[in-house]
């Protein structure tokens, strides 16, 4: 357990009736994310394999590091996933973007973080009804937010330390069909 790495990975596959691929997030810590298929496998009804994963070390000047243990009652530092929803002109679909970041205390603002974000921007000029967005339609401001997952309630027995670091580790980015074997037993 000396090499732990966090993982956010994009599960895809379908639940019965669906007639189009549908998408889920699981979060895990391990040294290897092949370690982790049985996980992934209980974790969502629809899962059949992976589409990307990421492997976190580094997110809005803070060092990600691993252990085993129990969170501490702080929530802040907390590191978020957002799941940005947006549209563009000429496309019958609603596309998504999982974006990391590190909210520093209860007034730091989510609005802020997703104006970085050049998709989400574009989409701030679109209608209301085709703007950018997250989906559970958290109103913050003037748009609405699709998903914000605390990542760290989603690692029973994990602590993550946000350590301050102005030298930046790389995060990782697998994108990619991957580990087709997930489907359920």
């Amino acid at each position: 357990m000396e090499n732990l790495k966090l993982f956010i990975v994009l599960l895809g596959g379908y639940n019965e009736g669906d007639l189009l691929e549908a998408h889920n997030l699981f979060i895990g810590v391990a040294e290897e994310l092949e370690s982790m298929k049985a996980q992934m496998k209980q974790s969502w009804p629809g899962t059949t394999h992976v589409d990307a994963y990421m492997i976190l070390n580094h997110v809005d000047g803070f060092d990600i590091q691993i252990k085993p243990g129990a969170a501490a009652e702080s929530d802040y530092p907390m590191l978020v996933v957002a799941n940005i929803g947006y549209y563009k002109a000429g496309h019958f679909t609603e596309f998504h973007k999982l974006m990391p970041f590190v909210l520093q205390d209860a007034n730091d603002s989510i609005n802020e973080k997703l104006r970085r974000d050049p998709d989400f921007s574009e989409g701030q000029a679109l209608t209301e009804a085709t703007r950018s967005h997250l989906d559970d339609k958290h109103v913050i401001d003037h748009f609405d937010v699709d998903d914000v997952v605390n990542v760290q309630k989603n690692l029973p027995g994990f602590v993550i330390e946000l350590i301050p670091s102005l030298d930046k580790k790389e995060n990782i980015l697998k994108l990619g069909y991957q580990f087709t074997d997930l489907k359920k037993m």
